[in-house]
Formats: C-alpha cells, structure tokens, sequence
C-alpha cells in the first residue's frame, strides 16, 4: 500500500513539473534577432522570392541544390515570423 502512495506521488511530480527551456539560438535567429523590424520586413519579402522561385526550379529540375535552398529560406522565414510575433507581444 506505501509502495502504491509513492509510485502515485512519483506519478504526479512527472505530470506537473515545469520544463525549462535550454533552446540555443541558431545563426540565423542570431543575425535576425540583430535586425530592426523594417530590416526584417525587406528580408520578408527577399526570402519569399527566394522559397517561391528555389520551388520552382525544384520543380523543373528536381535537383537537391534547389530544393534545399528552398528550406533554408523558409527556416529563415519561420526565424523572422518569430521575431516579429515577439516584438509585436511586447
């Protein structure tokens, strides 16, 4: 009956403990976070340009180069949209 009480209060201390966030910031949160939000804006559309048209050419060719440029511009995407979400909650 004790062994039970502990393996539930065990159980509990698992469900409700708080995760701390050790996250390292890449190169590219790094640079984008050095940037003002009118800098961000002209990457914004820069790197859009640059998803839209590596698709495209992936889709001609299907080549690794083009597809992979691809995704690198879209982490740089998703980098920026999260500068700005934060700038914008504060």
């Amino acid at each position: 009956m004790k062994l039970i009480g502990i393996l539930l209060e065990m159980g509990r201390k698992m469900i409700f403990k708080k995760k701390t966030e050790t996250k390292t910031k890449t190169k590219v949160e790094k640079r984008v976070a050095t940037l003002s939000t009118a800098e961000l804006l002209t990457w914004t559309d820069q790197v859009l340009y640059s998803v839209g048209r590596n698709v495209s050419a992936w889709q001609k060719s299907q080549d690794k180069y083009s597809l992979e440029e691809a995704r690198m511009g879209a982490e740089a995407l998703h980098a920026i949209m999260n500068a700005l979400t934060e700038r914008t909650l504060k």
